[in-house]
């Protein structure tokens, strides 16, 4: 592996250390590092040298498209330039059709089947019925992918990796990163087919696409979620990267003054001045995103808190329900009745959508059909004739009735199955009130659960010092927010950092500040091994484009890399890499021309903060030759 030694402040010296040997070993050729700060706005012209060599500035292109991958819902929209110059709202949305009981919807469900061969089949709403429909025919549906709502993978994997495995329906196991590639292949495919239908000459270096992520997502999801969209056919130099949070708060800043007002009256462009803060609140289907953001002159935004938030959204109410049939029934039932009749399953997973949907404070009991078939696997496993005699064996005795097919939910009881989720989101924000002492007026409700008058109702209830803006279309506020991110890539002001970032260092050991545990000697010195140096600081305000830049010095002309590990924490000031707050956010590596002269070799290593991702360029000191192939890898852990 690679180390640190300090020599002087901003001088560290580079050094290969032998794992194989004792910590004391060390090879002896050496590099010079020097480290230099640079606060610079990015522009168009400015590329980082991994990807974005020829990039055509974004505005030469015809067309912004956007893709939200969501943890239950998926979707796309788009707009033309010349559309944004005239009509920023003028965005395209696509409509699907789940094909029963007319559920139409401006996004799919996040359900993807392959065939055998790991091919893709279908997605959305088809890919739910053709499984179905292979499970009712007898089909040999085992040999075929299916997965449903597996996007949470990249918020709970803590050791996301590119060779991480996924699940299917079946417990057979899959790379995750073709499942998501796959995903999002089809979501390209379908979008291109619509912008076909309206330029038939259009070309795919006309469109500029941006991929929505949570801001609660840590760097390795978000290159993760990159590569997959290049493997799915999105050319890297023509893929963005934005936060959902962000792309709402985009959003919200652009809605039309005839379109949403507070309870007085007044639009929100109307009382959002210079100035003005506000906390955006992401519900999603898997996640809730919090984040605070300050109005700029020219409508520019300034992240004034750290994202934040946690694995609450609408898919947990949907695990309530039917933890909800399991009670009145028993798990078996509802095992069995998901294992035979899957396709009456999904029927009954898109009842329940439209009931939670419809439903309201002011509903009434709540009247749900299940199918015939369901009803039988019931009577069977509990050995009558009569549910209503399963249901009084329940809790729910005497509360759930049974008439004509249809179960009958009191209001109390289908409340009950929000309360806990909404509850945990209500208790994370009025922690991150106390905690943070943050000021703002104005809560901005975004996201498709945001759209829950329940959500809505208890928000109200509790922050009733604050104006809580819910915008028309609040499902959709991510998906056209990334359409005017992508238009207008330098609306974010400043962002603040997620981490304390830095790498590891070996200054000279001081025995009044270091632990003896901590001491080694190299060539004579003794020093301190695992010392945190710190480039950027947890919660510091950073402008897009804030480089920090490191020069190596190549003494053996026979190295083939530099490589350099960088570490984050959740610490301010953390002292060491092997703190418990610390952990390897990823290595950067620069390949060396095989063939040098024996002069030694200058490479300046540049990492740019404050953008939605982390991005690293390098080139020659020398002769200002810029290495392409140079990668920061946050996948191989």
């Amino acid at each position: 592996m690679f180390a640190f030694v300090f020599l002087q402040p901003k001088v560290v010296e580079y050094c290969c250390q032998d794992t194989n040997e004792s910590q004391t070993s060390y090879l002896k050729s050496k590099v010079h590092l020097k480290l230099k700060v640079d606060f610079k706005e990015r522009g168009d012209s400015f590329t980082m040298a991994s990807a974005s060599d020829g990039v055509v500035p974004r505005q030469q292109r015809l067309f912004v498209a956007a893709i939200d991958f969501g943890t239950t819902y998926s979707g796309y929209a788009f707009s033309s330039k010349n559309d944004w110059e005239k009509e920023p709202l003028k965005i395209i949305t696509n409509n699907w059709n789940s094909g029963t009981r007319n559920l139409l919807s401006t996004k799919a469900p996040t359900t993807l089947l392959l065939n055998p061969d790991k091919s893709l089949r279908s997605f959305g709403y088809d890919a739910e019925t053709k499984y179905a429909e292979m499970i009712e025919d007898e089909e040999d549906f085992e040999d075929y992918y299916y997965f449903h709502c597996f996007k949470m993978l990249l918020h709970s994997n803590k050791r996301l990796r590119r060779d991480t495995e996924i699940k299917d329906a079946t417990k057979k196991p899959l790379k995750a990163m073709h499942v998501f590639s796959q995903s999002i292949k089809f979501l390209r495919n379908d979008l291109f087919k619509s912008l076909k239908k309206m330029i038939a000459d259009i070309q795919e270096d006309d469109i500029h696409y941006v991929l929505t992520v949570p801001a609660i997502w840590d760097d390795s999801a978000k290159q993760f979620m990159r590569e997959a969209a290049v493997k799915a056919g999105i050319s890297e130099k023509q893929l963005s990267i934005a936060l959902e949070p962000e792309t709402a708060s985009i959003y919200c800043q652009h809605l039309q003054l005839t379109r949403q007002t507070d309870k007085g009256g007044a639009s929100f462009l109307g009382v959002a001045d210079t100035g003005t803060r506000f906390m955006v609140v992401d519900l999603g289907g898997g996640t809730t995103d919090i984040t605070f953001h300050e109005r700029c002159r020219g409508g520019k935004l300034k992240e004034i808190h750290r994202p934040m938030g946690g694995p609450w959204g609408g898919r947990n109410i949907d695990e309530a329900f039917f933890a909800f049939i399991e009670e009145l029934f028993k798990k078996d039932v509802l095992g069995e009745f998901k294992k035979n009749h899957m396709d009456d399953y999904i029927e009954v997973e898109r009842e329940f959508e439209t009931k939670k949907r419809a439903f309201t404070s002011e509903s009434g009991v709540v009247k749900m059909t299940f199918p015939l078939s369901f009803i039988d696997e019931a009577k069977k496993i509990w050995k009558t004739d009569s549910v209503d005699e399963i249901i009084k064996k329940s809790k729910y005795a005497g509360k759930v009735k049974t008439k004509s097919q249809k179960l009958h939910i009191p209001k109390d009881i289908f409340i009950s199955l929000f309360l806990p989720t909404v509850d945990n989101i209500i208790a994370h924000i009025q922690k991150i009130i106390e905690d943070n002492a943050v000021s703002f007026d104005y809560i901005l409700m975004v996201g498709g659960f945001a759209e829950c008058d329940i959500v809505q109702k208890r928000f109200k209830d509790t922050f009733t010092d604050k104006k809580i803006i819910i915008p028309e279309e609040a499902g959709l506020a991510v998906l056209k927010g990334a359409v005017l991110y992508g238009h207008m890539p330098h609306i974010i002001e400043s962002r603040v950092a997620r981490h304390t970032y830095g790498i590891q260092s070996w200054p000279e050991f001081d025995a009044r500040k270091h632990p003896v545990s901590k001491r080694v000697v190299i060539d004579g010195v003794p020093r301190c091994k695992d010392v945190f140096f710190k480039y950027v600081t947890i919660g510091q305000e950073i402008t897009p484009g804030y480089k920090l830049s490191q020069v190596f010095q190549a003494l053996k002309p026979d190295e083939t890399t530099l490589e350099c590990t960088i570490f984050a924490s959740w610490e301010k000031d953390p002292k060491f890499i092997t703190d418990e707050s610390c952990f390897k956010l990823g290595t950067l590596t620069v390949p060396l021309p095989q063939q040098r002269t024996r002069e030694a070799l200058e490479i300046e290593e540049t990492m740019v903060f404050g953008e939605t991702e982390l991005h690293i360029s390098a080139r020659d000191t020398i002769n200002n030759r810029i290495y392409n192939d140079a990668f920061f890898n946050l996948l191989d852990k």
